[in-house]
């Protein structure tokens, strides 16, 4: 299993932060990566994650299913290519709060047949990650 870890420190509350991030309808406004969400943030719900990987290529439609929201602390998602075992993700967002804020952690635990494979592609889905980590601090502190 590989890990992609990222975060960042948001100066607004934690309750802000989630409403950003679980108002799917709104990410086509502001995340560079999941340019849109189909579905809604509950447990066991499925998602269609419209992810775009390069600003050249248009966005590719990954269906995951939600299997964590802790309200205001913990989201995340899961889902592979088609051909199990092949290549798995659990993508997930942590929120701590802070004195001045929220600590964002933004992760996926990989997994797969492909993934020792991948190197190039994991290194560009971190730098992806933290576009979308600077995206949703600029949207979440901006109120």
């Amino acid at each position: 299993m590989r890990t992609i870890d990222t975060a960042t420190t948001i100066a607004a509350t934690p309750d802000r932060v989630w409403a950003v991030l679980t108002d799917f309808a709104a990410y086509p406004a502001w995340n560079p990566f999941f340019v849109a969400v189909d579905g809604i943030a509950e447990p066991g719900a499925a998602l269609a994650l419209h992810t775009k990987f390069s600003d050249r290529f248009a966005a590719k439609v990954f269906p995951v299913t939600v299997d964590i929201v802790d309200d205001q602390r913990h989201l995340r998602w899961g889902g592979g290519l088609a051909v199990p075992r092949l290549a798995d993700g659990k993508h997930g967002f942590l929120l701590t709060p802070t004195e001045t804020g929220t600590h964002l952690r933004h992760y996926e635990h990989l997994s797969g047949i492909v993934i020792p494979l991948a190197g190039a592609l994991l290194a560009m889905l971190e730098r992806r990650y933290h576009q979308l980590n600077q995206a949703l601090k600029e949207r979440a502190e901006s109120g």
